[in-house]
């Protein structure tokens, strides 16, 4: 097996990313990926199995790593007393959605990529993962604390998954807009605000 030469792995990332940015990745061309890190199409495929292979070592740490970090916290808080949970939901959820966000920002540009460049991969519904993760705790949040939302009719299923994708999705929409840090924070504010008015008439406490 021939030796790597050092380095051009790192430069092939960072050129896909630039191609799967400008072009999303239906259209970008490894040609031209190979081209701008000054190596051959034969030398990607020795790294990769493919342009989905290439896109994939892009994007998947970091959508691991904001999947592990959401499970951990929502574990964190499912670990608290009942009477902790009730008081705190909202504080607490405030707290981490702040971190939710800068954890996009400190990865932006992966984060563009899975928003707006990502049809035609595995990714291209990552929002779903975080939102199932969001449902399955928020279920045992009302089961747990014993509270009457599933047995009044006040609450389904149905109806947390649809509050769930309409939230998170909306959070990513700081990243369609291209929003800064700042602004981003100050509308996530606000859309968090608008939810939680909902829950607490959900929850009514």
């Amino acid at each position: 097996m021939a030796k790597q030469i050092a380095g051009v792995y790192e430069r092939v990332l960072e050129c896909a990313k630039v191609e799967f940015l400008e072009k999303g990745f239906k259209e970008a061309s490894l040609r031209t990926i190979a081209k701008n890190a000054n190596t051959s199409t034969g030398s990607i495929y020795t790294r990769f199995e493919d342009k989905g292979s290439l896109f994939t070592d892009l994007v998947s740490p970091v959508i691991e790593g904001l999947k592990i970090w959401f499970w951990k916290e929502q574990e964190e808080f499912h670990q608290c007393t009942d009477s902790a949970k009730k008081a705190n939901s909202f504080e607490y959820s405030k707290d981490k959605i702040n971190d939710f966000v800068d954890y996009i920002y400190d990865n932006f540009d992966v984060f563009k990529l899975l928003i707006t460049c990502s049809e035609g991969t595995a990714f291209s519904d990552f929002v779903h993962d975080i939102v199932e993760i969001d449902v399955e705790y928020t279920i045992k949040f009302i089961e747990s604390t014993g509270n009457d939302a599933f047995t009044s009719g006040r609450a389904t299923t149905e109806l947390l998954h649809i509050l769930s994708s309409s939230f998170y999705s909306g959070v990513f929409e700081t990243v369609i807009h291209d929003m800064s840090r700042e602004h981003a924070h100050i509308y996530v504010m606000y859309l968090q605000q608008i939810f939680q008015y909902g829950w607490a008439n959900i929850l009514k406490f």
